[in-house]
């Protein structure tokens, strides 16, 4: 064998190694975002805003913002807004915002992550621990029952986002503001990526 062919066999086999050694796992918190994508429609009184942080993943947030009659007549904590996203509906409680509006925030993903290790004593971790769970693993909130409903056909089994077709409303004291039984709508457009 040739010293050239030596060389040459010896680069081979370092390059095949090469991408291995180098390689590293990364351990970021499963609510941490790749990305930043604000989808916004204003539909009547209504304001609906999709935040996208990471996709494929299901870390998405929906706003429903309200600055329709029924907040001159109620205060924003005694107004509920209805929500029907892809078919999945909830009527909601409004809290007050910071923008002159009644609003109701849900999310889709997991939050508040924390990697558990014994020492700590919080309620997430301790939770894990009682259920038989390792030490250094992440930990998070995950959403509601409320949350999971409403979301069920946001997403396609990839991870992907599927157009939301939204229908919104709100209701207080026994009056709705709902484009005269209609409801008012929004579509936000299908993802699947948010680069």
């Amino acid at each position: 064998m040739t010293k050239f062919s030596q060389t040459l066999l010896a680069a081979l086999a370092l390059s095949l190694l090469l991408p291995f050694a180098s390689a590293r796992a990364s351990d970021y918190p499963p609510d941490y975002p790749i990305c930043s994508v604000y989808d916004s429609v204003t539909t009547g009184p209504f304001e609906v805003i999709r935040h996208t942080r990471r996709l494929p993943g299901r870390l998405a947030t929906l706003t429903v913002s309200y600055r329709g009659f029924l907040r001159g007549l109620y205060p924003d904590h005694q107004i509920s807004i209805y929500v029907s996203l892809n078919g999945r509906q909830q009527t909601l409680a409004a809290s007050a915002g910071a923008n002159n509006d009644a609003y109701v925030f849900l999310n889709a993903g997991p939050r508040a992550c924390t990697k558990c290790m014994r020492y700590m004593n919080t309620p997430l971790c301790n939770a894990h621990f009682a259920a038989g769970g390792q030490e250094g693993v992440w930990v998070c909130e995950q959403p509601s029952a409320v949350e999971n409903d409403l979301f069920f056909y946001a997403f396609d089994q990839n991870g992907n986002q599927n157009a939301w077709d939204i229908h919104v409303a709100a209701t207080a004291g026994g009056q709705w503001d709902s484009n005269l039984g209609n409801n008012y709508f929004a579509r936000l457009p299908a993802r699947s990526s948010c680069w």
